[in-house]
């Protein structure tokens, strides 16, 4: 009887332990990768990543396209997202598609400007890019390069002004709005303004906004709007390109980074943010010609300090809010030149 009895335990021990062990979810295999859309350069961005996957031995898996393009897939793929992160474009990319992003608080909010992030944190700055005028040295002299975004309506200059569309062009798009603002707002006073630039322009608009600085550096074109860390790039390298920082003001536009909602690889997703906000990446990103959203490193001598560029009101919702309207308005002054 004793001996049915301690059978009988051990059957009922062993059922409650298949049972117990049915009931548990089977344990996720950890993650070694994220999928990475991005778009920005790959000359300075190839360095940073691989300095990721070496400290952390995660595998990125790279994406890369136009900004527009980015959005345009995470909003195909919103009921399964294929991105962990998306990297590059300006803040009003990310402000359209800010429901498909995913809040996160990364470890270095407190050293990061606030004015660089969304208020609710689902994407954040990396760098900020403020738009800049460049010129042609051996084309136009010191003394007659413009200062500012008026400037750029001498009738000297028709038809020498290097100009993505901003139609295909993110950085384009972000100088539309700052010309818009810092010659008289978004009312007849800058539109009127705009509508001079256009004509300035003559009909010549590029493709793409890396036309904008080798035009300008190669002669093409005497003068050109781009964004600064390109200018600084090529200043830098001995080029036949010389940077202006409009009297007019530029902005502290941010270039973010955001995780995806439903992010597969999620926590590997945090990791990338917070390696790329760190102290140390932000000072190679420096260096790299990007200017800093951390307030306890120092720029470079070529870059005027953040208080120096004016303060040109790019508000990211009403960008976003209004970019189609603006758009249309763009376009109706290019077909009605």
């Amino acid at each position: 009887m004793k001996k049915a009895l301690v059978l009988l335990a051990a059957i009922l021990l062993i059922s409650t332990i298949s049972l117990f062990s049915a009931a548990q979810p089977e344990a996720k295999p950890v993650s070694n990768e994220l999928t990475l859309y991005y778009s920005h350069a790959a000359d300075w961005t190839d360095p940073i990543i691989k300095e990721f996957q070496d400290r952390t031995g995660i595998k990125v898996n790279l994406v890369g396209a136009g900004t527009g393009e980015l959005v345009s897939r995470i909003r195909a793929e919103k009921d399964n997202p294929l991105s962990d992160v998306l990297w590059g474009g300006g803040s009003d990319s990310y402000q359209v598609i800010v429901e498909l992003l995913e809040p996160y608080s990364h470890a270095h909010m407190d050293k990061v400007l606030p004015v660089t992030r969304d208020p609710g944190n689902r994407w954040h700055g990396t760098t900020i890019d403020p738009m800049v005028i460049i010129y042609n040295p051996k084309l136009v002299a010191e003394a007659d390069a413009p200062k500012g975004w008026a400037d750029l309506l001498n009738p000297k200059f028709k038809g020498r002004i290097a100009h993505a569309d901003p139609a295909r062009s993110g950085s384009s798009f972000m100088a539309l709005i700052i010309q818009l603002l810092s010659m008289g707002g978004d009312n007849e006073v800058g539109w009127t303004y705009m509508k001079n630039f256009v004509t300035n322009l003559d009909g010549k608009l590029l493709g793409s906004s890396s036309g904008t600085f080798k035009g300008v550096a190669d002669g093409e074109y005497a003068v050109g709007i781009t964004y600064e860390e390109a200018a600084l790039k090529y200043e830098r390298a001995g080029a036949n390109l010389k940077v202006v920082y409009p009297v007019e003001g530029s902005s502290k536009v941010p270039s973010p980074i955001a995780i995806v909602k439903g992010a597969k690889n999620l926590e590997n997703a945090q990791k990338f943010v917070d390696f790329i906000l760190s102290k140390d990446v932000q000072v190679l990103m420096g260096n790299l010609n990007r200017r800093t959203v951390r307030t306890d490193i120092e720029l470079p001598s070529i870059m005027i300090p953040n208080d120096k560029l004016g303060d040109i009101p790019y508000d990211t919702v009403w960008v976003g809010q209004n970019k189609d309207r603006i758009m249309n308005q763009w376009k109706n002054l290019i077909v009605g030149r």
